[in-house]
């Protein structure tokens, strides 16, 4: 909102807006918005021409309303009619607001199929480097390595390659860790890349490095996308309400709404199952519930929802060691859809020349909320076809989890990507179980687990077998001690068994003692860290351990600055020491400017604010930067996919200052960068001398009106004053005598408003 309406409010003039000249005159005044009977705490411009009303549309797309659906005024577009047959606009004489209601329609969303999610927007051009060095020196092992990442972007591609340098490696020392192009759909929900790249991560087997094409939906990616069964929650109210969601009696959720039809968008905060009760209670305390069992659950995909993935390529090994370790020819589909809210299929084919993988998966709700998960593959190749079959059962219960999987392989099965070079045995049997509970008395929280893994006995390189169970419980010891004790037992091949005693103090949120103890070879630590919790700072940790009856001491430091973290380590032992320094930064490319940062894990921005220096830039409504001498900021750690509002304090500028808006919703891609820009305009006054064509002065009390609504009365001596102007041309009229109207154009530059400005003089102008 432009800061130049506390001068009109200052000034308390009595204005009249006119568009065109020729028009009836309207009334413009400030009022405290309300959109669909909430609150949105911000005065607002308002104009009324007959009986239907006008804001800026500023305001209403900070609010996510789509000014492009609306009218705009003419001669003034940057108000929106905001009442009409569609949309109501009531005006509150006694607290001075006006209330819209506005239909769910006019609201910006972006959808994939019927699912809701933030669109990122294009990213402009820029890039960066990465960079991290390493030394170590130790009795075993002296030297230094080095990664380096470089990235470049614009709109949806991105290029990135990486290196790494080991300087005590046998054979490479320079290794290409991967070079991809990256291409984004963001309205589909996929992502082609061109490149090294990896299988989607599924149920079947473990993701493989490969070159090639890959192509498919990224949903893993978007922590804003809920992509598993979560319902969509619905009812009516009459009145402004409160809804409220319970699970199992705990309440997980809550929002407001306006009267009529309203739609829970809970998204990724309700992942639990069973019984659920809706509580909605309106303005004037009416209160209903409604229970409904309901089963959710992140291996359930979306009903009519689909997962799917291409790859195309070759298979890459010892990615870390050999830039070039290209093998078999893969090919690789993978696809999962969701069938109902409780039934998911998926199968994945797998293909290289010597071995071909195929399978298929059911993920199935049940009654009493329990999930099923079954799964078989077959292993083909010239030595015949081999099987695994998977099973597992899972129930969540209010203050109870419980689970159990078991998997059985035939002989010799083996999995596509697999290094023949290395021995890659699949267990025979292999056993999990678990059950947890919350809440009990004394204990708090109880941990249970078994789990066991059977191998084929008789090849070249045989594996154990192994069975371990493990049992713990922790709690909360008043608001500072935190104390865990667990039991394992291991009773396979290789026969164990050890108490394990975990406490931590919490001094504050910034400082804690961990104290650790396993009764296995009386290993025992003690550590002091203190965490600075803020991206400059220092963090440090200073530790004292016994391990297999040796004394060792410990220190970690990270310095964290602007530009990079520098970090220690040093291990000092009975009989040797390890120290490892290291620093890691980055450098940033963007509109132009270069900007000396931590390591790019995220999307950042550059954030413009005029020319001004020192004002604050906010990123979520928290103070995250300030501006620098030529009036710019970098913003970084931006989670893609999430919605971030990225603004500034506007009441560090000079009051006589005009812009927009001061708050610009983002949504970004990773590790892209966004230039978002706030235009300030430096505003002044203006005195003008109007006359008609024949060089006569207007009467008093005539009217300058400006397009974007503002009136100034002429005064006794024939002038007028404009306040809030700016360089560039305006469109100007005068309504003078029984309604009769002229126009004329002023356009003036900074030098000459300054010029002016100085004059006692003011600017004739002819009104034609």
């Amino acid at each position: 909102m432009a800061i130049n309406k506390k001068i009109i409010v200052m000034v308390n003039f009595f204005l009249v807006v006119s568009a065109h000249a020729g028009d009836l005159p309207s009334e413009k005044f400030i009022a405290n918005l309300w959109i669909n009977n909430l609150n949105q705490n911000v005065d607002a411009t308002l104009i009324k021409r007959d009986a239907n009303y006008y804001i800026e549309c500023a305001l209403l797309t900070e609010r996510n309303v789509d000014a492009k659906l609306l009218s705009q005024l003419d001669g003034a577009n940057d108000f929106c009619l905001v009442s009409n047959d569609q949309l109501k606009a009531d005006f509150d004489e006694e607290s001075q607001a006006i209330k819209l209601t506005i239909p769910s329609q006019f609201f910006l969303t972006s959808r994939y199929g019927l699912y809701e999610f933030d669109r990122p927007e294009k990213a402009n051009l820029g890039g960066f480097i990465n960079y991290e060095v390493q030394y170590n020196n130790s009795e075993f092992l002296t030297g230094y390595n080095g990664l380096v990442d470089l990235g470049i972007f614009k709109d949806y591609w991105f290029f990135k390659n990486s290196m790494l340098y080991n300087s005590e490696a046998m054979d490479e020392k320079t290794v290409r860790i991967g070079t991809s192009l990256d291409f984004d759909f963001p309205d589909k929900l996929t992502k082609l890349t061109l490149g090294d790249a990896t299988t989607v991560s599924n149920p079947f087997f473990n993701s493989l490095r490969f070159a090639g094409i890959n192509w498919g939906t990224n949903y893993l990616e978007r922590p804003g996308f809920v992509y598993w069964n979560t319902p969509q929650l619905q009812g009516t109210a009459r009145l402004p309400s409160t809804v409220e969601l319970y699970m199992n009696g705990v309440k997980i959720y809550n929002q407001k709404v306006s009267p009529g039809d309203y739609v829970l968008q809970t998204g990724s905060q309700v992942n639990y199952t069973g019984n659920a009760q809706i509580v909605v209670e309106d303005v004037l305390g009416n209160r209903s519930v409604r229970t409904l069992p309901i089963l959710i659950n992140n291996k359930l995909l979306r009903k009519g929802l689909s997962e799917y993935n291409i790859s195309l390529g070759k298979l890459r090994y010892n990615y870390y060691t050999s830039s070039n370790d290209y093998r078999d020819f893969l090919a690789n589909l993978y696809y999962r859809r969701g069938l109902s809210e409780t039934t998911s299929l998926g199968t994945n084919i797998s293909y290289t020349q010597d071995l071909q993988n195929t399978g298929i998966t059911w993920t199935q709700g049940l009654p009493y909320f329990v999930v099923l998960d079954a799964l078989v593959i077959n292993a083909h190749s010239n030595d015949g076809s081999r099987f695994l079959y998977g099973l597992s059962l899972s129930k969540e219960f209010s203050r109870m989890s419980l689970g159990i999987s078991s998997k059985y392989a035939e002989d010799n099965f083996s999995y596509v990507g697999d290094d023949p070079l290395q021995d890659n045995a699949v267990p025979k049997f292999e056993n999990f179980a678990y059950v947890t509970f919350s809440e009990v008395p004394f204990f708090q929280n109880i941990n249970m687990s078994y789990a066991e893994q059977k191998y084929y006995q008789g090849g070249s390189n045989p594996f154990n077998d192994d069975k371990i169970f493990n049992i713990g419980f922790n709690r909360q010891i008043g608001n500072n001690i935190s104390f865990g004790l667990g039991y394992f037992e291991r009773f396979g091949a290789i026969k164990d068994s050890g108490g394990i005693l975990n406490i931590t103090y919490n001094f504050d949120t910034r400082n804690k003692v961990y104290l650790n103890y396993a009764s296995e070879n009386s290993n025992a630590s003690v550590q002091y860290v203190h965490d600075s919790g803020r991206q400059v700072g220092l963090d440090y940790a200073i530790g004292a351990n016994r391990r297999q009856d040796e004394n060792i001491a410990s220190l970690n430091v990270v310095a964290k600055t602007r530009a990079g973290d520098l970090s220690i380590q040093h291990y000092h032992y009975e009989h040797e020491t390890d120290s490892t320094i290291g620093y890691s930064g980055a450098i940033a490319f963007l509109d132009g400017q270069v900007n000396f940062t931590k390591s790019i894990n995220n999307a950042f921005a550059l954030v413009k604010v005029g020319n001004y220096s020192d004002i604050d830039v906010l990123s979520a409504l928290n103070h995250v930067e300030k501006t620098n001498k030529k009036g710019y900021a970098f913003v970084h750690d931006i989670v893609p996919y999430i919605k971030y509002d990225i603004g500034f304090d506007e009441n560090q500028l000079p009051i006589e200052e005009k812009y927009e808006v001061s708050s610009k919703p983002l949504t970004t891609l990773n590790q892209r960068g966004y230039v978002v820009d706030f235009p300030i305009q430096h505003t002044f006054i203006l005195t003008l001398h109007p006359q008609d064509i024949n060089g006569a002065n207007f009467k008093p009390g005539s009217e300058l009106h400006l397009a974007n609504g503002d009136v100034y009365p002429i005064t006794s001596d024939a002038s007028v004053t404009v306040y809030g102007m700016t360089a560039g041309t305006h469109t100007m009229s005068v309504l003078y005598g029984d309604n009769a109207t002229c126009s004329f154009d002023v356009n003036i530059t900074e030098k000459e408003a300054k010029e002016a400005e100085a004059s006692s003089q003011p600017l004739r102008v002819v009104c034609k």
